[in-house]
């Protein structure tokens, strides 16, 4: 059975150790996992929409969003995996579980600093919040 992974990037270089980490052991799968990679875009407050357009808005969240999974796509087509590319604008974590439900993902795979004990626990995380709020298993990957 082909495992489903849902991947949620930001763009920065922390979340794309999970990206790497499946490069790195792509030999190791049986057969490769569906890959869908997440860019959750903040929502922007409410009344700026007095000020700019939906559809610029819109925009603004599909331009930055593709931004932040275009090196990871990159990486993942290098190996020979094409990944399902999606842009969800609302808070992280419960956006990020939400979608891994909805799709059926059997895995989440988030990068994280690694912080740990009472900096881990004073910062939070939404790699944190995601594995408090997930009903698949996820994987850390600092």
């Amino acid at each position: 059975m082909t495992q489903t992974w849902l991947v949620p990037l930001d763009g920065s270089e922390i979340s794309l150790r999970s990206v790497a980490w499946i490069v790195d052991n792509i030999a190791t799968f049986k057969e490769p996992p569906h890959v869908h990679l997440l860019n959750v875009q903040p929502s922007l407050p409410g009344d700026i929409g007095r000020f700019v357009s939906a559809d610029t808005i819109r925009d603004y969240h599909r331009d930055a969003g593709t931004a932040a999974l275009k090196d990871g796509l990159a990486l993942l087509a290098a190996t020979g995996i094409t990944a399902e590319q999606h842009i969800l604008v609302g808070e992280a974590a419960p956006t990020i579980t939400d979608f891994a439900n909805k799709h059926g993902c059997t895995q989440i795979l988030i990068g994280t600093r690694g912080h740990s004990g009472l900096t881990g626990t004073l910062l939070g995380s939404v790699a944190m919040r995601v594995a408090h709020l997930a009903t698949v298993p996820v994987t850390l990957i600092r």
